[in-house]
């Protein structure tokens, strides 16, 4: 996000250039955890991000990769952590019966309408929000001129991003700690990803 933003003229011509790498960095480096999930969920045969975390991130890509995005590096970026998401989504529902057997097999075997219903919830959840930050300029903190969406000025999207995924963030920690005490074991994670 961002980087068809104009920066302000005391900012240094290299400002908008960096951030543009430096959320490609990040890009790279959550497909790669994302990939990694993904095989050790197969190898440990146990799921590796928190149902809930997941379905949150997952709509999270899909409203920002198809419908705020404009930018193609911004497109690909998004719709690739959608499609590797998908896999860990898979595996979530492909072990959850065996990861929830002890605990509540119910919903272990009905997981996947379970993540089904949250993906309406948290879709209608992200679109909402998006909706109400891109209805008029100037949401937000701080001067948005030469914040730049399909043309027009003050639509900060980097911070609407921010604020989103900080949500989507907290929520993975939280989640992911609480997982990994009701299940007693760090199944389809490791250190190394992280």
């Amino acid at each position: 996000m961002g980087s068809t933003d104009i920066a302000p003229d005391h900012a240094p011509s290299w400002l908008v250039p960096l951030s543009t790498v430096l959320l490609g960095l990040g890009v790279v480096s959550w497909d790669l955890t994302y990939i990694l999930t993904i095989r050790r969920s197969l190898a440990t045969k146990s799921y590796g991000l928190p149902a809930a975390a997941l379905v949150v991130n997952i709509t999270w890509e899909a409203v920002y990769g198809f419908y705020v995005s404009q930018a193609w590096l911004e497109r690909a970026g998004f719709t690739l952590w959608f499609l590797l998401n998908l896999g860990c989504a898979w595996t979530t529902v492909r072990f959850a019966p065996l990861d929830w057997a002890h605990t509540s097999p119910w919903v272990g075997r009905h997981m996947a309408g379970l993540m089904a219903g949250m993906a309406v919830v948290c879709l209608w959840g992200h679109w909402a929000f998006v909706s109400w930050w891109l209805a008029e300029p100037h949401r937000g903190s701080g001067d948005k001129a030469g914040k730049w969406y399909f043309g027009r000025d003050g639509y900060d999207t980097t911070e609407l991003a921010f604020w989103s995924a900080a949500v989507a963030g907290l929520l993975t920690s939280a989640c992911g700690i609480a997982m990994l005490i009701n299940r007693g074991h760090s199944g389809g994670t490791d250190y190394k990803i992280w």
